[in-house]
Formats: C-alpha cells, sequence, structure tokens
C-alpha cells in the first residue's frame, strides 16, 4: 500500500510538472487544435494562448479573452487541482516511515506481494485506460471534479476545439513514459534498502 501511494504522489508530481508547460501547450494545439476559426483564433494566437495557460496554472494571472465564463470557471478548477497536487509531496514523508517501520515486521513474500498487488493495479489501470480511454476519461473528471464544468461544446466553447479527445490520448501516453522509469525505480530501491535490512538481521542472527 505504501509502495502504491508512493506511485500515486510520482503521478500527480508529473501531471502537475505537465500541465504547467506553456511549451507542451503549444506542441498540442498545432497538432490537435480544430475548428477555431469560428472563434475568431488563428494557429498563429496558438503559442500566446499556450503560454497564458502555462503561466497561469503556475499561478500568475492571466486575461482569457477568447473564453467564456464557464470555461474560465473550469480552467480555475483545474488550478485548484494543480494546487492540491503540489500538497502531495507533503505525503512522501509520512509515507518512507510508514513503510520502514511496516518492513521492520515484513518477509520477503509480504514484501513481493505488495509490490506485485502495486504493480497488478497500476496495469489493469493503464489496460483499461488503452481499451476504453473514453470512459476512463469521464470517470476520471467525475472523480476529480465537482460540477460538470468540463463538459464542454465545440460550437460555443473554445476549449475544447483546442484540446480535443487526441491530445489527451496523446498526453496520457506521455505522461506513462514520463513516470515509467520513476516507478520502476522505485520499486527496485526498496529491493535494495529491504536486502541490506535482511542482511543486517542475519549478521545479527550469526552473532
Amino acid at each position: 500500500m505504501c509502495l502504491l501511494l508512493l506511485l500515486i504522489v510520482i503521478l500527480c508530481a508529473a501531471v502537475t510538472h505537465m500541465g504547467r508547460d506553456g511549451s507542451l501547450y503549444a506542441e498540442c494545439f498545432h497538432s490537435f487544435a480544430r475548428d477555431t476559426e469560428r472563434f475568431g483564433v488563428t494557429a498563429d494566437d496558438y503559442d500566446g494562448i499556450a503560454q497564458d495557460l502555462g503561466d497561469y496554472f503556475s499561478g500568475k494571472d492571466a486575461a482569457f479573452p477568447y473564453f467564456n465564463e464557464r470555461e474560465i470557471t473550469h480552467l480555475s478548477d483545474i488550478r485548484s487541482l494543480f494546487r492540491l497536487f503540489d500538497y502531495a509531496w507533503l505525503l512522501v514523508i509520512p509515507i518512507l516511515a510508514l513503510a520502514y517501520a511496516l518492513s521492520r515486521h515484513m518477509d520477503a513474500d509480504g514484501f513481493v506481494g505488495g509490490w506485485g498487488l502495486a504493480a497488478l493495479l497500476l496495469c489493469g489501470l493503464a489496460v483499461y485506460i488503452i481499451y476504453d480511454f473514453e470512459n476512463a476519461f469521464i470517470l476520471m473528471h467525475r472523480l476529480l471534479f465537482t460540477n460538470e464544468l468540463w463538459l464542454l461544446d465545440p460550437y460555443t466553447d473554445l476549449l475544447i476545439c483546442l484540446m480535443p479527445e487526441g491530445m489527451f490520448s496523446y498526453l496520457a501516453i506521455r505522461l506513462g513514459w514520463m513516470v515509467l522509469p520513476a516507478w520502476l525505480l522505485v520499486p527496485s530501491v526498496c529491493v535494495l534498502i529491504y536486502n541490506i535490512r535482511m542482511e543486517k538481521r542475519t549478521r545479527k542472527s550469526g552473532h
């Protein structure tokens, strides 16, 4: 469980890092944005809008003359969510302390079982997202937001034209590749620490 919580903290950190990257928004807008001309927004405006979004999610003030009130409120909700994710790092020390305490009473089977359970849950989530991204996307929004302002209309809301579903599919894959090395490193470090503790325990029992 401690390992799973730590992996979730890493995921939150990666999401906020990507969500505050104006250059990433610009790249995605140029690749995925569709039908923005009806709102008076052309490809020449994408870089400026992307930078404004990155700055806004980073905590800076930004004016959004091209978005309506519904979209701006939703952007505010996203910024609040990123701020909440920032506090996820405060859980690292308690999680590590708990893991250290539990490891003193855990045998190899228990450690491997916990690692396997965390891996199984994450793999199951990945498979669900890959094979049913649309419903996974909807479920994620229902879990993270207390309103339905994220349900945007491409005929009235520029935001959904800038960020269609294809963009989020791409970002989900990119996010996966970003967190995968950390997700592999953390269990490896845990195994190393566990082996060191077991070796010390064996030496003490030998004396």
